[in-house]
């Protein structure tokens, strides 16, 4: 009798030790499922995140060269060929769309997020559906892995008015006099200097933008600056050091006509050395459509008027100068009189008035005396600017230089516009 009791007793604690062994095992084989199963799903969470990465910017790359026609005609991707790309890279990173565990939506513009309906981006959402391993002990259905990126591709304006590039010098940005410089159109004023008074504004005159972002602090600037104020901010590079300078054209043509004492020249686009200085009653007429190379001698206008050909504005010009010395000779001096000009409108160079030489230290000096309305991009990336208004002048949409003077006791507008400014060309991921 105590012998068969015993025997049980046994069978049911084997039993009972058995059972545990069974749950103990199936547990662990769970953890070891999520585990393993667990890493798989990481590693290809990110494998499909850099696929939508790398598609997302492809799109864009595609979008980026397209841009011009794209912003022209308000169509998101003509003709598909950012869609295309986009599923070609996916394919090319192993998540092709025509297989059946996989599905690229690409969305041009977005439908989802901040960018939703916004021409120049593209939004790809990369689905995989990761089959179970060890985890089938839980389930069989395969496990959907997403991964969604948003690029951008573009040619545009900065968003800044003004950017001063010195890194160092005190007063990079001077303005003085009891006159006024504004920033229309929500332009920022840029000042890279990490000087303490980068920045300064005397005279009684003020100096206005929605926002000033100055490397220097403590403080950044003296005297009034009206708008929002950043110091300590990171430096803006140069936006146009990437675009190359203008080739060499060949040989513009001047016609000069004299009637009744006044004096008319009728410029053609071309290569231009040692040109007349342009007084008071001479009239300038430059033709549309073209790059005015000036390849020494500089620019010297006095009082002269200086329109385009025809006078509204069609396809713009662009005037480049290659100044042959430091002599302020060699560089654009207009004073005075009326000038009406507008800047290219196509090509790499749309937006940009005047360029000169990026390594040339001979400064710009522009003194408006009421009659001044300048649209465009003003850019001498190692020169001082200096801008002197009396009377209401529009002079520019945009100031790039390496030091900027403001004087005079006038009112000058810098009318800022993405389309009437030098472009800024990127490709790069925004979400």
């Amino acid at each position: 009798m105590l012998y068969l009791t015993h025997s049980a007793a046994n069978e049911k604690r084997r039993g009972t030790v058995a059972a545990l062994v069974a749950v103990t095992i199936t547990l662990l084989l769970g953890i070891v499922a999520i585990t393993l199963d667990g890493g798989l799903l990481q590693d290809n969470k990110r494998r499909v995140q850099n696929a939508a990465d790398g598609a997302a910017l492809a799109a864009a790359t595609v979008i980026y060269q397209n841009y011009p026609s794209i912003e022209s005609s308000g169509v998101a991707d003509p003709g598909g060929y950012a869609s295309d790309a986009a599923k070609a890279n996916a394919t090319a990173n192993g998540y092709p769309y025509t297989r059946a565990d996989t599905t690229v939506d690409v969305r041009i513009p977005p439908t989802t997020g901040p960018f939703t309906g916004r021409i120049g981006y593209a939004e790809v959402v990369i689905t995989y559906k990761q089959p179970r391993y060890f985890s089938t002990i839980w389930g069989s259905s395969a496990t959907p892995v997403v991964a969604r990126a948003v690029a951008h591709g573009f040619w545009g304006g900065t968003g800044d008015g003004c950017i001063v590039l010195d890194p160092t010098v005190k007063d990079a940005l001077d303005s003085s006099g009891n006159g006024s410089t504004t920033i229309t159109g929500g332009g920022r004023f840029i000042v890279d200097s990490n000087n303490s008074e980068a920045a300064r504004v005397t005279g009684g005159g003020k100096l206005k933008a929605d926002e000033f972002r100055i490397t220097g602090q403590s403080p950044g600037w003296t005297g009034p600056l009206d708008g929002n104020k950043i110091t300590g901010a990171p430096p803006t590079p140069d936006p146009l050091a990437y675009l190359p300078a203008p080739a060499v054209p060949a040989n513009g043509t001047m016609t000069k006509t004299t009637l009744a004492g006044a004096k008319t020249y009728y410029l053609t686009p071309g290569r231009f050395t040692n040109l007349p200085n342009f007084n008071n009653g001479d009239t300038v007429i430059l033709q549309q459509g073209g790059i005015y190379y000036i390849d020494g001698g500089g620019l010297t206008c006095t009082g002269a008027t200086i329109m385009m050909d025809p006078p509204l504005p069609t396809t713009g010009v662009m005037i480049y100068n290659q100044p042959s010395g430091t002599q302020q000779s060699q560089g654009l001096n207009l004073s005075g009189g009326s000038v009406t000009l507008s800047p290219l409108v196509s090509g790499p160079y749309a937006g940009i008035i005047f360029w000169q030489d990026r390594t040339s230290p001979v400064s710009l000096s522009l003194s408006g005396q009421g009659g001044f309305n300048i649209d465009g991009t003003f850019y001498a990336a190692n020169a001082l600017m200096q801008v002197t208004g009396q009377g209401l002048n529009v002079i520019g949409s945009q100031y790039i230089s390496r030091t900027l003077s403001l004087s005079g006791g006038g009112t000058t507008l810098i009318n800022y516009t993405n389309k009437n400014t030098a472009r800024r060309r990127l490709v790069r991921l925004e979400e």
